[in-house]
């Protein structure tokens, strides 16, 4: 067997699991822009936040 047979044999499913039709690569590329959407947004919310440290209310005195 040679290099170029084995590389062949690998190639051929591989390149069949990206083989994709245009709906699909559609609904892929609209999968990825809501993720890179959410990203973005997640990093603009933690930017802008500016929470303070957690300060536990004091204990009030038994009656």
């Amino acid at each position: 067997m040679k290099w170029k047979d084995a590389g062949d044999a690998l190639w051929q499913p591989l390149q069949a699991c990206f083989d994709l039709t245009l709906a699909e690569r559609r609904f892929l590329l609209g999968l990825l822009l809501l993720f890179c959407l959410g990203l973005g947004a997640r990093w603009l919310h933690q930017r802008t936040d500016r929470s303070e440290p957690y300060l536990p209310p004091k204990e009030q005195p038994a009656p």
